[in-house]
């Protein structure tokens, strides 16, 4: 499964840098409908893109399921298993500043949504913001260099590592090529023009933090509860808690995945 996932970021990888000619982050709205309606092929490729990334997401939260299921914590050193980790939060980053930086209102306002739980994180928040959003003062500039150089870095850092003993096999590129390139050729990707909308819903993997927000506080909601798997998951390493660290991640899951269920079904 690792390959599948290293074969589906490669093709978010290479279309994004299609993608990013075209695209002028300055003007964002416009220049996602002008490679949806002028640049040629450009419809496609931004599908692909989407759904690459999709699957990119998905696999790499079973990949991070199959470690512990299989205890791949294990066999492990702290570094790598924190390398591990750290991948997780990472990839959600960019998949979020992904819809951020296309400009629409579902965008917009996660983005403004992100900006306002940044700042509330203790001594940081203002230099996390800076470097991830700042909406309000540039609108989806430093999303959308985050979403791409974040990308680059990750994929070659990673890449290093997958592909250091052989090349990732040809059959594997084609057979996760052949998912998104399908789910591109028919499904389409909407935007939300500027408009009365009476609700805007965020990326489906950010509807857990967004549904959970109507009901706690910012800094519950918003940052202390995403921390809380991360650190959980983390924290399996340690032999001495992993029976309470399992109990308390299947739990977490259990929540999150009520709260994004019922934000998708609302």
């Amino acid at each position: 499964m690792a390959w599948g996932l290293s074969a589906s970021f490669l093709v978010a990888i290479v279309t994004g840098i299609l993608l990013a000619y075209p695209f002028n982050e300055s003007y964002p709205l416009l220049s996602t409908v002008g490679i949806e309606n002028v640049v040629p092929f450009g419809r496609f490729f931004r599908r692909l893109h989407y759904w690459s990334g999709f699957f990119t997401l998905i696999l790499l939260f079973y990949h991070a399921a199959e470690t512990l299921v299989a205890e791949g914590y294990r066999r492990r050193d702290w570094a790598r298993w924190l390398a591990l980790c750290a991948t997780l939060p990472l990839l959600i980053l960019i998949a979020f500043t992904g819809y951020v930086a296309r400009g629409d209102e579902t965008g917009r306002f996660a983005g403004y949504i992100a900006e306002s739980l940044v700042l509330k994180v203790p001594l940081l928040g203002s230099l996390l913001n800076a470097c991830l959003f700042l909406v309000r003062e540039s609108g989806v500039h430093r999303p959308y260099l985050f979403h791409f150089y974040a990308s680059l870095a990750l994929f070659f850092v990673s890449g290093i590592w997958h592909f250091r003993l052989r090349r990732l096999p040809l059959e594997d590129l084609l057979g996760w090529l052949l998912a998104p390139m399908i789910l591109a050729l028919v499904y389409p990707l909407g935007l939300h023009a500027p408009g009365p909308y009476l609700l805007i819903k965020g990326p489906w993997f950010f509807l857990g933090v967004q549904e959970a927000l109507r009901y706690f506080p910012p800094v519950w909601a918003g940052i202390l509860f995403p921390a809380l798997g991360i650190l959980l998951y983390v924290l399996v390493k340690m032999d001495s808690l992993r029976k309470w660290v399992f109990g308390g991640l299947l739990v977490w899951t259990g929540v999150y995945m009520f709260f994004m269920v019922y934000g998708l079904l609302r």
